[in-house]
């Protein structure tokens, strides 16, 4: 029998799955890389109720982010630099990005084994860019830019593979499709010179996300462990760059997607977990009319996310979860408020 603090512990990691960093100027946001939600009932055995939503069960949860990043880069001659001494004149550019993510989940119980899921989010995006000609008096030029939308709705599977009996974990089999409904990098309005005057809500192609996850309980704490890919499909398009140049073909690099963490009850309404997730982004390949080609650079995006779960009663749950970039590529901070309610239909 599987007591309530564990439950308590397995329903608490979903608090864990963090958001990835943004793209390259051509690339969206990325998509937020979610493991399946673990909702096991009070006071119920795993091995018949599961991991996932029980059966004839429907999950409703709102939730909104905060994302700030904060990006500081010197150009010199056209070769961004770090640490060094430099003689001429000298770009530098910062700029502040922040994001607001409201998102309605819902996931329902098919099986006591299979659960489907949809996401629906909406973003306002505020871009803040100042670019600084050191050496020349210091002359400065800044740019905002504010957009909201619709983002890229998601639809999910999963299926709980098995029991988890005999101290085996438990694994779940995971398949996403991320859709395209968000104004993507190379649907805003761009200027003579390909400068962007728009923000994108959304990646620009579809998506599909197969991945496995591993749990393992041992009271009073629940460890996991998550693998994916991401293969973001390519499109042949025809979209204005700039005056005399115009976008042909679009090629999204996919993305390795590991985490792990653990969560840990400490009573019957209260629980903590800690994780980590690291996606492995690969450059996006881009083609123009004049036959020429981009490839943006590969991004490491690294992040530490701490929750807290206070159980409310049965039906309801109130989860915090602060996100911390730990790469370069990674956001700078995360702030998740999420608040999911169960409804039992049958």
């Amino acid at each position: 029998m599987m007591k309530y603090p564990t439950a308590m512990a397995l329903a608490m990691l979903s608090a864990a799955a963090p958001a990835a960093a943004e793209g390259p100027s051509l690339q969206g946001p990325a998509p937020s890389p979610e493991r399946p939600a673990i909702t096991v009932a009070p006071g119920r055995d795993n091995a018949s109720t599961g991991v996932l939503t029980p059966s004839g069960t429907l999950v409703i949860e709102p939730s909104v982010q905060y994302q700030h990043t904060n990006i500081n880069t010197f150009v010199a001659g056209g070769v961004a630099i770090l640490d060094t001494v430099l003689v001429g004149n000298i770009q530098a550019t910062q700029a502040n990005r922040d994001a607001v993510t409201g998102t309605l989940s819902m996931r329902y119980g098919i099986t006591r084994r299979l659960e489907s899921e949809l996401r629906i989010p909406y973003m306002y995006r505020h871009d803040s860019v100042t670019n600084t000609l050191v050496n020349t008096n210091n002359t400065s030029e800044s740019t905002e830019l504010r957009d909201s939308g619709l983002g890229d709705v998601e639809a999910a599977m999963h299926y709980q593979i098995n029991a988890g009996d005999d101290d085996w974990p438990i694994l779940v089999a995971n398949l996403r499709g991320k859709s395209n409904t968000g104004q993507g990098p190379f649907d805003v309005r761009r200027d003579a010179l390909g400068v962007p005057r728009q923000l994108a809500t959304g990646s620009g192609s579809w998506g599909i996300e197969p991945s496995l996850t591993l749990i393992s309980a041992s009271d009073p704490a629940v460890f996991f462990v998550n693998a994916g890919y991401l293969l973001n499909l390519g499109e042949s398009l025809n979209r204005p760059y700039s005056s005399n140049l115009s976008i042909t073909h679009v090629d999204p690099g996919g993305a390795i997607r590991l985490g792990m963490g653990m969560g840990i009850a400490l009573n019957e309404r209260i629980s903590y977990s800690i994780g980590f997730q690291e996606d492995f982004i690969g450059g996006t390949l881009t083609r123009f009319s004049d036959r020429s080609s981009f490839k943006s650079a590969s991004l490491s995006a690294g992040t530490l996310n701490l929750g807290m779960n206070w159980q409310r009663d049965e039906r309801t749950a109130i989860t915090i979860t602060l996100g911390v970039g730990v790469t370069r590529d990674a956001p700078d901070a995360s702030l998740t408020l999420r608040i999911p309610l169960s409804v039992k239909l049958y």
